[in-house]
């Protein structure tokens, strides 16, 4: 690649002379993501069978919203528990009599990390099968042109940020700032389950008295090599690194199908904070972790939402154990940067990850 920069600057600065202009091309840049595939990752998951729950006010979170608040007592959770990940995690949130929100809670199963490993065909019956690539119509060869990685998962990292490294940052600065701290640090390619804490005023950093504190499992990309069909049938390579938790519980279901109808208190109140406030509530009243077919109605007056009614059957996670290749589920995947149970569907992620036996 180098001969052939110089070899374009020559040929530049030889006609230079002769012209006003020139133009110069350089070689083609190849995007590994389209040409490398990487082994999915098995990870060990230790689950605590009971529940922890955190708190987080409005004027702690400052300037947060949305997921980044969920992010933000969900660090909280995990910090008080010393966990890594939170399980079929709850959040509901409490409210002023404007109906403003003054604070966000949050409980969940606190989980740890015990081990990671790549996926092999031994662990069936998460394999997929693949057909051959082979061209057998015009016997043409089969170019063995897939690469294939595998992610090497490290031990938990914690990075807590100096305050003279606040100054002048917002969250999203500070964190970005961390992240590529800590992948210098160690050395890796990418960061998984990061979550951070941060005591932050009016948006930016100012004082000493400031923090800002991140956890996350530094990873590398090891073992570059072309892969053989077995294998490929066997683990069915990404072009994301992808995690499974192996881990499962058994769906128990606790008294029949209920049905509560709740007001609304306000006549802004949207659809969603509706169903969660509702959700919350009933999960509240039956000790639950969610409800079996959670179905909402909703009744109106003038185009107003005034009342809000759930109905589902109350169930719990029972028996959290490692799979077993008798256990039938559906397996949950996480990105390699992802956060398991912030954003989105949060119980839709949670109830595809558990099935009943």
């Amino acid at each position: 690649m180098k001969k052939s920069l110089f070899a374009c600057l020559a040929f530049a600065l030889v006609f230079a002379g002769c012209s006003s202009s020139y133009k110069m091309s350089t070689s083609t840049r190849v995007d590994l993501a389209r040409t490398v595939r990487y082994i999915p990752s098995l990870a060990n998951v230790s689950v605590q069978p009971q529940r922890v729950s955190a708190n987080a006010t409005v004027t702690e979170m400052g300037s947060l919203n949305g997921d980044q608040q969920k992010e933000f007592v969900v660090a909280k959770a995990l910090q008080a528990a010393n966990a890594d990940v939170l399980i079929a995690p709850q959040f509901s949130t409490d409210r002023g009599a404007d109906g403003k929100m003054t604070a966000i809670n949050v409980s969940g199963y606190p989980a740890t990390f015990t081990s990671f490993r790549p996926l092999s065909k031994a662990d069936a019956p998460f394999a997929k099968q693949k057909e051959s690539t082979q061209d057998r119509v015009t016997s043409r060869i089969a170019v063995n042109n897939l690469t294939v990685v595998e992610v090497e998962y490290g031990t938990k990292k914690t990075i807590t940020l100096a305050p003279e490294e606040l100054i002048g940052k917002n969250e999203a600065s500070a964190l970005k700032y961390a992240k590529e701290k800590l992948l210098r640090q160690e050395k890796a390619d990418f960061l998984f389950e990061v979550h951070y804490t941060a005591d932050v005023e009016t948006g930016f950093f100012k004082s000493a008295v400031n923090s800002f504190t991140m956890t996350a499992f530094p990873a590398k990309y090891v073992n570059y090599r072309s892969t053989t069909h077995e294998e490929v049938a066997a683990v069915d390579p990404g072009t994301k690194p992808v995690v499974y938790y192996n881990t499962t519980a058994d769906i128990v279901p606790v008294g029949q199908r209920v049905q509560l109808k709740f007001g609304t208190g306000s006549a802004t109140a949207r659809e969603s904070e509706l169903k969660e406030t509702a959700r919350a509530a009933a999960l509240k009243k039956y000790n639950a972790d969610f409800l079996l077919n959670e179905t909402f109605y909703f009744d109106y007056q003038d185009k107003v939402i005034t009342h809000v009614t759930i109905c589902g059957t109350p169930a719990v996670y029972a028996n959290f154990r490692p799979l077993q290749k008798g256990d039938v589920v559906d397996m949950k995947l996480i990105s390699g940067d992802g956060i398991l149970g912030v954003g989105g569907d949060v119980l839709g992620s949670i109830k595809n990850l558990f099935k009943k036996k």
